[in-house]
């Protein structure tokens, strides 16, 4: 368990990476004014033998039902142009990512409202949590398991979670399923 996400060492996670990263948040402007983490994301997707670093985001879409009220979810104490530069920062720094690392960076784009932050690192799940609460999730409490992600993205392909899956796996799995989801359903950009 962490005390906000700053404490799980990330930049260090990132750069430790061997094969995937998976990120699945509305916002990764605090990623866009952190030279740590560009470096460490860079360090990862420089590796021979990294495959894919996949990035699931929101659009600025004040208008759309639950929008409104989860960006003051996001930063609570944040006006209508604050959030719409948050949102042009996060998109703006992974589209960056892609074009300086051709081939190696998958962007989707959902319409669909998170459940909560996900990173997943190889087989680190990293996950926080939205809250209606004046302390965004970044300073929240984070969580960190790990599983074999490999298999169970392999078991989501494939529709079928193995009979002698762990309730651990099982729980597991739930991170990485809507993460899967996330993606399977949403816009992918292509750049």
């Amino acid at each position: 368990m962490y005390v906000g996400i700053h404490t799980a060492s990330l930049p260090f996670v990132f750069a430790e990476a061997r094969r995937r990263i998976i990120m699945h948040a509305a916002l990764y402007s605090n990623f866009a004014r952190s030279p740590r983490h560009i470096e460490a994301l860079s360090t990862a997707l420089t590796k021979p033998g990294f495959r894919k670093l996949h990035a699931i985001t929101l659009p600025f879409d004040p208008k759309r039902g639950w929008m409104e009220e989860f960006m003051h979810v996001l930063r609570p104490d944040y006006s209508l142009a604050q959030m719409e530069h948050e949102f042009n920062s996060s998109r703006d720094f992974l589209v960056r990512l892609a074009a300086r690392h051709d081939g190696l960076v998958e962007l989707y784009e959902t319409r669909a409202m998170p459940c909560m932050p996900v990173i997943i690192v190889d087989d680190k799940i990293l996950f926080g949590h939205y809250a209606h609460s004046p302390v965004p999730a970044p300073q929240g409490y984070w969580f960190s398991v790990t599983a074999p992600v490999e298999d169970m993205l392999d078991w989501l392909r494939h529709g079928r979670i193995p009979e002698d899956a762990t309730p651990t796996q099982k729980a597991s799995l739930r991170f990485v399923a809507d993460c899967d989801y996330a993606m399977r359903n949403a816009k992918r950009l292509f750049l």
